[in-house]
């Protein structure tokens, strides 16, 4: 059975709706819509309500993206490539370099480069109110969101059905904002908003042409801002343009490096427009002159596809709410999802319960059916659970000798086995046989004399250890690694966040160690 998708773009100017159908074989566009909002608009789950209904557009399995001026990026490097490693680093990492308690915010990273011992991602972070109050919204409005994704990175999946081969910076032009993804071959590698759109342009055009919003709008989309061919050029609105290209040559600075080395297997960057706002006269004429890089309007992509999408609106409006649909489809290549922990999807079992009722009816029939069958295996099936319960029962005397009789032998063997490992938990166990009062002696026993070292926090997680601390002197962290490492233990010892220490004098400091597998196998 083919499963809807609905990718709503929930902009301030116009909300666009992209619905997608994914079978097992192929996914197709059904159709596009949007609904343009008053400004601010005073009911806003009310009008999406009525916009999803009178366009039988899917209220499940929704996909949306939380503004970007409301999300966090960072990019963060480790040392190794294994994904359990780096889950649980991310957080660990991120305290170092942001000035607020984590515990507000939803983290979620995905990886932008993977080398042969290192990996690097884009972590980001948003309020977990902010992300409850969309969902709110959302839910309130009749729509149950399945992903909520950072707007910006979620742009790259374009590129699993449009023809974005190498670099490509694209470029969602709306009406307040601007959303940039910087992408290599369908990755997205970084992402950024800045608060200038569609609505700056045409406010300087109502400045400096003496009309209303409404005028201004109007006059933006017949007569344009750039001047030639009879128009009169808008200065103020050129600036403004201006400053948009200056942002995009920013973007595509921050990584010049690696736009190089992808310039030989992808060609040469190429500045991709989408949105409202893209569809102003001669702007992408207008990027490529002033950023030298080459600017062009979001492409078709071939086949049915680009077919389906022109069939049902312009490709280019449609482009983020585009990009939100395929997020949700099999082909996505984004995987951030904000919707977690406490702000993960409730199952509906009631919604579970009436799909399932007709294969649940025609389960019970086949069970009438076998049911003779059924009760004679029964009977058999008792005579071996007899015989199991003596085995086990002589297996409870021999493993506990002191053990009373009982009638769940099992169960207390069960019992027996949570009790051990409550108290391995209790006394810290780790690395097979490792307690934390051993790797907290040798820890204390790899410390150089006269060191000075103050460990100020420390706190062991399975195979990890983190500690932050202090030391008198700034060269003395390179002598506590050094000594760290020729600790059998420990398998490997990451320092960073080294800084000097204005108040106390010296240098504070923090170490990740992993611990040594266990001679048995892997630790822990």
């Amino acid at each position: 059975m083919a499963r809807r998708i609905l990718g709503l773009d929930l902009g301030s100017y116009a909300i666009k709706a992209v619905e997608m159908r994914q079978s097992l074989r192929e996914l197709e566009v059904v159709q596009l819509r949007s609904l343009p909002l008053d400004d601010p608009s005073p009911s806003l789950p009310t009008e999406i309500r009525e916009f999803l209904q009178l366009h039988d557009l899917p209220t499940t399995g929704a996909v949306v993206a939380l503004a970007g001026d409301r999300v966090s990026t960072r990019r963060l490097r480790f040392p190794f490539r294994d994904r359990r490693k780096i889950d649980p680093a991310v957080p660990f990492e991120l305290e170092a370099q942001v000035p607020f308690d984590l515990d507000d915010f939803v983290v979620d990273w995905e990886v932008v480069e993977e080398a042969k011992e290192a990996t690097e991602v884009a972590a980001s972070l948003a309020p977990r109110s902010e992300v409850a109050l969309l969902l709110e919204m959302l839910d309130e409005a009749g729509v149950q969101v399945r992903i909520a994704e950072a707007e910006g990175l979620v742009l790259s999946n374009l590129a699993a059905v449009f023809e974005l081969p190498g670099p490509r910076l694209l470029v969602d032009l709306g009406h307040r904002k601007t959303t940039l993804c910087l992408c290599i071959d369908g990755r997205g590698i970084g992402a950024r908003t800045v608060p200038i759109g569609g609505q700056a342009i045409t406010q300087a055009v109502a400045s400096d042409r003496g009309l209303s919003d409404l005028e201004a709008e109007r006059s933006k989309i017949e007569q344009g801002i750039f001047g030639g061919s009879g128009r009169t050029e808008c200065a103020p609105a050129v600036e403004v343009a201006d400053r948009l290209a200056r942002e995009m040559l920013r973007m595509l600075g921050s990584v010049e490096d690696r736009l190089e080395g992808s310039e030989s297997e992808g060609g040469t960057p190429q500045i991709v427009l989408m949105g409202g706002t893209a569809r102003l006269q001669d702007l992408d004429r207008f990027l490529s002159e002033r950023t030298g890089v080459q600017a062009v309007k979001l492409p078709l992509p071939r086949g049915e596809m680009g077919a389906a999408l022109l069939a049902g609106g312009d490709p280019v409006v449609f482009g983020p709410a585009t990009a939100l649909a395929l997020r949700g489809s099999a082909q996505a290549l984004s995987r951030m999802n904000f919707r977690k922990d406490e702000l993960a999807p409730q199952v509906d079992l009631r919604a579970v319960v009436r799909e399932f009722r007709t294969p649940a009816l025609l389960a019970g029939l086949a069970l009438l059916l076998a049911g003779g069958t059924l009760g004679t295996q029964a009977v058999l099936d008792e005579r071996r659970a007899a015989d199991a319960e003596a085995q086990a029962r002589a297996l409870l005397s021999q493993a506990l000798p002191g053990a009373a009789p009982t009638q769940r032998p099992l169960a207390a063997m069960q019992e027996a086995l949570r009790r051990a490992e409550k108290e391995a938990d209790t006394l810290g166990v780790f690395g097979g046989s490792l307690s934390a009062l051993d790797i907290l002696t040798e820890l204390s026993r790899r410390v150089p004399p006269g060191l000075g070292v103050v460990f100020e926090e420390l706190s062991i997680d399975r195979q990890m250890i983190q500690i932050k601390g202090h030391l008198p002197e700034f060269g003395s962290v390179d002598r506590l690694e050094k000594a760290l490492r020729e600790a059998p233990l420990f398998s490997e010892i990451t320092v960073g966040d080294i800084t000097g220490d204005s108040r106390r004098g010296g240098t504070t400091f923090s170490v990740r160690i992993s611990l040594a597998p266990s001679p048995g196998g892997s630790a822990g």
